[in-house]
């Protein structure tokens, strides 16, 4: 483009970019004063939204002022009930939308309050609906209160209305000045624009002037002889700016080319050199047949050649006991000052090293410590070492080791490895043409034996008969070994039968002293509870005390029983993995609950975390993922004193050669506690094994939650890492691969019907009770009277055979308002039932004399008026499948032994509810 043609264009553009700023300014301004009209209307949005709120309210205080008018009817109708169900949803939704819209303090105070008295209102409603309000007393009252309040709520909305309806005035109020103050500053802008741009023009062409005059003079200071040209900045990229990068290439090319013939010929120099002297070095060698001329001739010419000041040969030697390198030649060596290695093994120092490598080693910047080259005059460090394997179709026979007070040039280097490669090939001829000489020394040696030995072959021969006779009777006797081997085989059979036999009686013998250990368990546990709760408040502080101690030392000889009974299992391979659906949320709360009044206790912090790209549901065993946690929490808190204890849950992507990356849950548990010693961390996963394993260790325990835990975590496919240091903490991590994860995605239902009822009723069971404490002592006295009307003069038989159990269960009963009848056995339970019709539930013992628990609730079912009788299950017996067999011989639901006592009486709740 013409400079002319550049200049009119320049100053067009200035004016047509005027004018176009000019245009959008004023539809900026327009922009503007249309957004605050979408703003008005967005409070009229607000007003709307708030009037359906009104709506909604007095839909509501129809259907309440309706039962007051009405008066018969102690209830809202069904009709009545939706409506107001949908009126308080629908209010919530709106609520929701103008909270997510951009709101004032004020109006976001007023709606907190308005969101209070709806709750309140909301309480005086339900109420008002609910069917055992007593419609003389108390509907009318409540039905005036809610009036009062639906009032209320109406004059915060009307509030709510007035405040957007100033807003909406100071809003438009504002955008019509802020619109005539715009086109005023564009106005202005536009007219200082215009000025702008014709000083611009005006420095255009005094720039355009310079750069012209600058390329000028650099063109003029060119100097051919010079091996560099000065070169012209390129600052614009019009006609000038083309000019200077055309002259910018054309000296680079000039210089390129100088450049790139100057090293051509120093190259064709380098390799006529490196051809010569490789030839002269080649031809040197010829004819020698003996290792030890070639290695003197070829150290000493190689040296001169490239200048080194020290220079050594270390060729292969077989021997016996391996192989070793062993010094052949050198130049300029001088013993003493100089290491000296008779014999280097394979992988021995640099030159071992180098050997087994087959690789070049160059070492520079030596120490003041390593070989010197000496003269008569003094000695000095070298400056560059190259040790250069020697080798041929990949085996090493010689190493050469070089050094110089100076460093080896390139071409230096290609000469010394294409000599190592010659003399490589150089000793493969030597040794075999040795080998040669030898075997014809050998050949005309055994010449001679052959001929002592054919008149040994004739009486060898007679040897040989002599032989054939004995071998006959060896044959003879391995047969008869054949047979022993044979017998020898049936004993192991049966040896292994007897193996296999033995399993079977220790998993029986698990299940048997499983039950003797429970059940007299069960009635320490429960009668130990029951007097620690001291609910007649007849115990002083001190037997409270030591009853307390016999529940707790109860329940840590239950787990030490069922941490047995599942590491047992689990060596046996009969352990059960039940798959499901997994909420990691429930897993959480799960452990907040269990430790955090741990926590509390030791003034430890507790902190739970869940990154964000953690699925909500995962499929596996959530009985086990808690089981893992749970251990590896107590071992946490166990060996903390003072800091914190931290879970976290987090995503993360592992590679294996089995599966490639693959995604997994990381459930970290880490603790600022004693930490564990290097040496200990791989003995503390083994069963009964501790850090401190002596008998006056400052922390109990078994040693089996850890070693449980692991093999839990192999049976999920999964696997425990440990980081810990001494005295800074410890940190496990449980990794669970993410094999199928759902959001809302079903899972067949792998269970029977009988199996999810008791599965629920088994998770109404195993929800913690929390007990809250009030402050109003009379309301606290109702709900529990509302709480015994449950159990109170219900009748439940119990059949359990061991009367300790008998006891504790009729006087835990008992105390909660039921009446108890109890049977030693299935038969007395089966002749007494006909007796009580109204037989309210009962509970059942599976291991007894003459009729099993099994076999008594099959017969109970068998009756057509007991079908439908609530049978628990009680055993002490917690082998596998003991559950599902209870299902299947007709039990409602199943609890095992030692029973927990507000379990128990959570069961009862849901049973005699139904």
């Amino acid at each position: 483009m013409k400079f002319r043609t550049r200049l009119y264009l320049g100053f067009g553009l200035v004016m047509l970019v005027m004018t176009i700023v000019l245009i959008l300014t004023i539809n900026m301004l327009s922009s503007q004063k249309s957004r605050m009209d979408e703003i008005v209307q967005d409070r009229y949005e607000k007003i709307k939204l708030v009037n359906m709120i009104r709506s909604d309210i007095g839909v509501i205080g129809r259907e309440i002022n309706g039962l007051v008018v009405k008066g018969e009817q102690t209830t809202l109708t069904q009709e009545s009930s939706k409506s107001i169900a949908v009126s308080y949803s629908t209010i919530n939704n709106t609520i929701s939308e103008l909270e997510r819209m951009e709101l004032s303090k004020s109006v976001n105070d007023i709606l907190a309050v308005f969101k209070e008295e709806l709750i309140r209102y909301k309480t005086l409603v339900d109420m008002a609906g609910n069917e055992n309000v007593n419609i003389e007393t108390e509907l009318s009252l409540l039905v005036s209160d809610a009036e009062l309040k639906r009032i209320t709520l109406v004059e915060i909305i009307d509030e709510l209305v007035k405040i957007q309806e100033n807003n909406m005035t100071e809003t438009l109020a504002q955008s019509t000045t802020d619109y005539n103050n715009g086109v005023r500053n564009v106005t202005i802008f536009t007219i200082i624009g215009i000025l702008v741009g014709i000083g611009m023009a005006i420095f255009i062409v005094t720039g355009i002037t310079k750069r012209l005059a600058r390329v000028k003079n650099v063109m003029k200071s060119i100097d051919y002889e010079a091996e560099v040209f000065p070169r012209i900045d390129v600052i614009t990229h019009d006609e000038i700016g083309e000019i200077a990068s055309a002259y910018n290439e054309m000296a680079t090319a000039l210089e390129f080319h100088e450049r790139t013939e100057r090293e051509y010929l120093e190259d064709i120099e380098e390799q006529h050199w490196l051809k010569e002297k490789t030839t002269e070095l080649s031809i040197m060698t010829q004819g020698i047949t003996d290792l030890k001329p070639l290695g003197d001739q070829l150290i000493g010419k190689l040296a001169k050649i490239i200048q080194a000041n020290y220079g050594v040969i270390y060729i292969r030697k077989n021997h016996s006991e391996g192989t070793y390198y062993s010094k052949l030649s050198s130049y300029a060596y001088q013993a003493g000052l100089n290491l000296e290695f008779n014999d280097i093994k394979p992988g021995e120092g640099l030159v071992g090293q180098v050997a087994v490598d087959n690789e070049i080693m160059r070492l520079q910047n030596i120490p003041d410590q390593y070989i010197k080259i000496t003269s008569g005059l003094g000695e000095a460090k070298p400056s560059d070492i190259m040790i250069v394997p020697s080798a041929y179709e990949g085996e090493v026979f010689a190493v050469i080791e070089l050094a110089s007070l100076r460093p080896f040039t390139e071409i230096e280097q290609d000469l010394i490895q294409q000599v190592a490669n010659q003399l490589a090939i150089t000793i493969n001829r030597i040794e075999k043409h040795m080998q040669v000489q030898a075997l014809l020394e050998e050949a005309q040696t055994l010449n001679e034996e052959l001929q002592t030995q054919s008149e040994e072959l004739q009486m060898q021969q007679e040897e040989l008969r002599t032989m054939n006779d004995e071998l006959e009777a060896q044959h003879r006797t391995s047969e008869q070994k054949t047979k022993e081997l044979e017998t020898y085989k049936n004993e192991l059979e049966e040896k292994n039968k007897e193996v296999l036999l033995g399993s079977k009686y220790k998993s029986e013998f698990l299940a048997n002293m499983s039950h003797e250990l429970r059940t007299p368990l069960n009635s320490l546990i429960i009668l130990a509870q029951m007097l620690y709760e001291n609910k007649h408040g007849n115990l002083s502080d001190k037997q409270v005390e030591y009853a307390t101690t016999i529940y707790s030392s109860g329940n840590d000889l239950l787990r030490l029983i069922n941490d047995i009974l599942d590491l047992s299992k689990i060596e046996s391979g009969k352990i059960d993995i039940m798959q499901g659906e997994v909420v990691l949320e429930d897993i959480l709360i799960n452990a907040e609950r269990q430790f955090l009044p741990i926590s509390k206790k030791k003034g430890i912090d507790f902190f739970i975390r869940k990154s964000e790209d953690v699925p909500a549901i995962v499929y596996s065993d959530e009985q086990r993922i808690n089981q893992i946690l749970k251990n590896l929490l107590s071992n946490a808190f166990k060996f903390t004193e003072k800091g914190n204890v931290q879970l976290s849950i987090e995503k993360t992507k592992i590679h294996s050669e089995e599966h490639g990356n693959q995604d997994y849950l990381s459930f970290k548990v880490s603790d600022t506690g004693s930490g564990i010693p290097q040496d200990k961390q791989d003995l503390i996963f083994e069963a009964f094994r501790q850090v401190d394993g002596t008998t006056s260790r400052k922390f109990g325990g078994t040693g089996l939650g850890l070693s449980i835990s692991k093999e839990l975590a192999e049976l999920l496919e999964g696997y425990i890492n440990l980081e810990s240091f001494e005295g800074k903490g410890s940190q496990f991590t449980f990794y669970l691969p993410l094999h199928s994860i759902g959001n809302g995605t079903s899972r067949p239902n792998e269970q029977s019907e009988g199996e999810n009822e008791a599965a629920a009723s088994i998770d109404v069971l195993q929800k913690p009770v929390v007990k809250e404490h009030e402050s109003d002592s009379v309301k606290s006295s109702e709900n529990h009277s509302i709480i015994n009307e449950v159990y109170s003069n219900k009748k439940v038989m119990v059949v359990d055979d061991d009367m300790r159990n008998v006891f504790a269960l009729t006087s835990a009963l008992e105390s909660n308002g039921m009446n108890v009848i109890f049977c030693e056995n299935g038969k007395e339970a089966l002749e007494l039932l006909p007796e009580h019709p109204d037989l309210d539930i009962i509970l059942m013992d599976i291991m007894m004399p003459e009729m099993d628990g099994y076999e008594t609730m099959e017969n109970i079912r068998r009756i057509d008026e007991y079908k439908e009788l609530p049978i628990i299950a009680l055993t002490a017996k917690a082998m596998k499948y003991d559950r599902q067999k209870c299902i299947d011989a007709g039990a409602s639901d199943y609890i095992s032994k030692p029973v927990n006592l507000e379990q128990l009486l959570s069961l009862l709740k849901v049973w005699l509810h139904k």
